[in-house]
């Protein structure tokens, strides 16, 4: 399929210019690096023999990296760049320090930009596995020229709950779509030489209390959720598992020897080394249970102390008892510790050999005096034009079209001018003109500079001519406080704005006011607002503006601090003796303390749409707010300060949000469409590692942020002619879904997003992504309730958690029997294997949009006839044919389901489940005949009485089709032993 690739430069804030180029297609790797280690098992042993105690136990514990200077780097990037951390080498022996970057929406560095690639869940919905391929490409070639040897990532655990928070970082609902598009995930990334590690091992499928809850899971539904997804990326290679925050059947991920010891290690041979999520180690004695590297900085706390690695050693541990919380734990000898931390470290360098990262050591092939020796790395600068280009391909191919009534998309040629009074296109949403590029946490990756929002991109591609205007309509950004809600204090005591004050431009403490200007001062001055935009204040000057504000009436404000260029902006409201009065505290952009979400780059882009402004014309303002119920004529006092850059103007903005500010905004928004010949209002919500959407409250969590949903429906209730764009990362409520004419999906797509969408919505690409996820239709229609559930467990423990969920789970009897855990229990197994669409399928419930759902531009007609071949691997070949009959080229995927047939007694199985895919291009007019294999394991079910896996055997129903409710083609086959 022929893409179309919008190059633009920016210059400020302004696209100055367009060139039209077909995109590049991503080269495959040539020669793998992965592999090419020449150290043999026996030379690692003797490595290890060479090492200290000490040198030991510091390598199978995190630390920080103070040696990034004098690594080997690539030649546009130059010392230490903000890894996620490091495990230690042994310099004098010649290995290097392995660097840690977080992912999996690319390379997430605080000291670096790199290409933000579409968030994985788009990944999923574009159901390519040469995207897959390409995406791992691009995250190995710049985690390796920025310095970095393991990459935490791909996230693989499922989405079982609709509200997780990380939803949006991993790979849909379905395991067999899980482990497609991971294994070519994993064999991209080490084809350049960079570890991949599988996360989270495993059950991690929501954010609140991830770090204590216990997940239970039976048997048959451990294995054939994401646990398929895991087995498939060690059999692809992966040289790193990191074990979950979660407990599973009551035992942590990390402490679990069934998991890390059985089933990964013995069951699936897994060769590599299994790290922890940062802080989710709790013993000494997870190192026996399978745990090899305890992050971040050694867990001191958690039993992985230097000394306390050492006595175990040396001296062996005593029994530890049974607790309510955590189960016994033998004594174990110092030769049952030692032979432990040898096989870590052995398990670390195995995978540092397969990665090329040992021939600095006297068995290597680059061993000179001992220095360590690490392989050449790509110049970063010189990727981009390979990155961009993959970024841009994988959000086309992710867009989703959900509905399109009437040809609603693309935008016709009669829209853009308008006609018969009316206007163009008119966009409505903040995402429109301030592009939404990825979630938030440890997937938050810096992106380049000046990234394209859809608004721009599609007036950059609009023919001459073309009206085309935004209005808010969902406005986070306020007005300016107007001059008669404030009144200044002396000396303009009674007059209506804001007594302003040059001060010296040092930032205070904390209770600290600010210091008085010393030399060259301006008088102080009345502002009757504070509106430093056509104008600004001078670079490396600091100012501080003080009024009383009165509430013109009761209700929810907003009081709202908006800057640029600054070091510092304060805000404190009655007061500045105690932090609790500062109520806004702004530093540059996406500046901060180190942690997830946080970057020591300046990056505007990769801040949160409530962090950013919403002018299409304006600055890239840096907000910050604080939201109070004040009583009508309730009067506060205000101290703003701004402290300006030595090498920039400050512009600085008072404003806020009034109570009536949202019906307001909607009447603009409804006026504006009445005049206009297309409305398309973006709409978003913000996923993020940490907390799930909605807090416990999943209906909640599945509600657009704000007052989206009613703009929407009161612009669509005065405009037929709507379309709705979607940056979310996972499903939403759509109470509006009868009255708009078309809805995309664009997921969080990236650095490239805007020019994606923009080359979806004026035609120049074909949507032809399918849904990964199964959006629900009401509160009541997703699988959230536990039917067997008791209340009095619920209140048997504080705190009280309402009626009865599945999730966010329940108190139970702890190990003693005398009361409940401390922690909460959610139940997996009350669901099963029915997961995603299965559930819908299994309780006879229709959703709003169904999993591998998505429309084009085009048509395709499937033939009637399948034909089903058996193949010599036990399992078969499904050949069906497929034609375009629309008007213009596109891509098809075309899914295979299985139906299940008589199940055994006793074991679960799904109504249909997806057994293969394939997304085709095809030309208008093209017919292509596909073949899709099906292999044995998904004619299988796991049996809890074999602890195995085994075929389904009887007559069942083939299925071929363009979404699991969209089939196109039937048959059957039998299947037999």
């Amino acid at each position: 399929m022929r893409r179309i690739l919008l190059l633009a430069v920016l210059a400020l804030s302004l696209i100055a210019v367009i060139v039209i180029a077909p995109t590049p297609t991503p080269a495959a790797a040539s020669t793998s690096s992965w592999g090419s280690g020449t150290l043999t098992d026996a030379e690692l042993t003797n490595l290890i023999g060479q090492m200290t105690l000490a040198e030991k136990s510091s390598m199978i514990r995190g630390a920080s990296d103070t040696t990034c200077a004098t690594a080997n780097i690539s030649p546009s990037v130059q010392g230490c760049q903000g890894q996620a951390g490091t495990v230690p080498g042994v310099a004098r022996l010649g290995i290097p320090p392995l660097r840690l970057t977080d992912g999996p929406a690319g390379i997430r560095l605080s000291g670096n930009y790199n290409t933000a690639l579409p968030a994985p869940v788009g990944l999923a919905a574009s159901f390519s596995r040469e995207n897959a391929y390409n995406f791992g490409l691009v995250m190995g070639k710049e985690g390796r020229a920025t310095n970095q040897d393991v990459l935490l990532a791909p996230m693989i655990n499922q989405v079982s709950f609709p509200t997780a928070g990380r939803n949006f970082e991993t790979l849909g609902e379905d395991p067999y779509v899980l482990a497609e598009l991971l294994v070519p995930q994993v064999e991209g990334m080490q084809d350049q030489g960079l570890i991949a590690t599988l996360k989270h091992f495993t059950m991690n499928d929501f954010e609140n209390n991830r770090m204590s809850t216990s997940v239970t899971v039976d048997e048959q539904t451990l294995y054939e959720g994401e646990m398929q997804a895991f087995e498939a990326g060690v059999k692809a290679g992966a040289g790193a598992i990191m074990c979950s925050y979660n407990r599973i059947n009551d035992v942590y991920g990390c402490s679990n020897a069934l998991m890390q010891n059985t089933i990964l290690r013995d069951e699936w041979g897994f060769e590599g080394f299994n790290m922890s999520d940062w802080g989710a180690t709790h013993r000494s004695s997870d190192l026996i249970y399978g745990l090899d590297i305890a992050m971040p900085s050694g867990s001191t706390g958690n039993g992985w102390a230097d000394a306390t690695l050492q006595s175990l050693a040396t001296n062996g541990s005593a029994a530890v008892a049974l607790t309510n919380d955590f189960p016994a734990v033998p004594a174990y000898t110092a030769a049952d510790w030692t032979a432990a931390i040898d096989l870590s470290i052995f398990r670390i360098l195995k995978q540092m050999n397969n990665a090329g990262l040992l021939e600095g050591t006297v068995y290597g092939t680059h061993y000179t005096d001992g220095t360590p020796y690490v392989p050449a790395r790509p110049d970063k600068e010189a990727l981009k034009n390979e990155t961009f280009a993959v970024a841009l391909e994988v959000a086309e191919d992710s867009a989703t079209l959900l509905k399109n009534v009437n040809h609603g998309l693309p935008i016709r040629n009669q829209e853009w001018k308008g006609a018969g009074g009316k206007s163009g296109v008119v966009f409505m949403g903040p995402t429109a003109v301030t592009p939404y590029i990825g979630g938030g946490g440890s997937a938050n990756v810096t992106p380049y500079d000046n990234v394209i929002s859809p608004y721009a991109a599609v007036v950059a591609a609009a023919k001459a001519n073309s009206e085309i205007s935004y209005v808010p309509g969902y406005d986070l950004d306020g007005a300016v406080v107007p001059a008669t809600a404030v009144v200044a204090p002396a000396p303009f005591a009674g007059q209506n704005g804001w007594l302003r004050t040059q001060i010296e431009p040092v930032v205070p403490g904390t209770g600290v006011a600010p210091t008085p200007c010393a030399a060259n001062c301006a008088p102080d001055q009345l502002d009757a607002t504070v509106d430093y935009v056509s104008t600004s204040l001078p670079a490396n000057t600091a100012w501080r503006w003080q009024t009383t504000i009165t509430a013109p009436s009761a209700g929810s404000y907003q009081l709202k601090v908006f800057v640029k260029d600054q070091n510092s902006a304060q805000l404190f409201v009655d007061g500045f003796a105690s932090n609790q009065n500062r109520r806004v505290s702004l530093n540059a952009y996406a500046t901060g303390s180190s942690g997830f979400g946080y970057s020591a780059l300046a990056s505007w882009d990769k801040m949160l749409q409530t962090a950013k402004s919403h002018d299409p014309n304006g600055p890239k303002f840096h907000q910050g707010f604080y939201t109070v119920t004040f009583a009508a004529g309730e009067t506060h006092t205000l101290d703003l300060r701004a402290f300006a850059k030595t090498t920039a103007p400050l512009m600085v903005q008072f404003r806020w949000i009034t109570p009536e500010w949202q019906q307001a905004k909607i009447d603009e928004a409804v006026a504006a469409a009445k005049g206009a010949s297309k409305v398309i209002i973006f709409a978003y919500d913000e996923g993020t590692e940490g907390s799930d959407r909605g807090g416990n409250n999943m209906a909640v969590g599945l509600t657009l942020p704000g007052y989206q949903d009613q703009l929407i429906a009161a612009v669509a209730a005065v405009h037929p002619n709507t379309v709705v764009v979607l940056n979310t990362g996972d499903p939403v409520f759509m109470p509006w879904v009868n009255s708009v004419k078309a809805i995309l999906q664009m997921w969080y797509p990236g650095q490239m997003g805007g020019v994606a969408t923009a080359n979806i919505l004026v035609g120049t690409a074909n949507p032809g992504g399918k849904l990964p996820v199964t959006f629900p239709a009401s509160a009541t229609a997703f699988p959230q309730y536990d039917p067997n559930c008791n209340p009095l467990i619920i209140t048997s423990n504080p705190p009280v958690d309402g009626n009865c969920p599945l999730y966010p789970g329940v108190y139970k009897m702890g190990f003693l029997g005398l009361v409940n855990h401390g922690y909460k229990t959610v139940d997996m197994s009350a669901n099963g294997i029915f997961v995603g669409y299965r559930w819908y399928d299994q309780h006879d419930v229709k959703p709003l949009f169904a999993f591998g759902h998505g429309l084009s531009y085009t048509e395709f007609n499937y033939s009637k006839k399948l034909v089903v071949t058996p193949t010599a691997d036990g399992g078969y070949d499904v050949k069906v044919s497929v034609r375009n009959m629309g008007p213009m080229d596109g891509d098809e995927v075309m899914q295979v389901y299985l139906g299940a047939g008589k199940a055994p007694a006793g074991v679960q199985m799904a109504e249909k489940a997806l057994v293969g895919f394939e997304r085709v291009s095809l030309k208008k007019g093209q017919t292509k005949e596909v073949t899709i294999h099906i292999a044995p394991r998904q004619l299988s079910y796991w049996s809890v009485d074999a602890h195995d896996w085994v075929k389904a055997t009887g007559q069942r129903a083939l299925l071929v089709g363009s979404g699991s409710d969209d089939i196109r083609a039937k048959s059957s086959v039998l299947v037999t032993n």
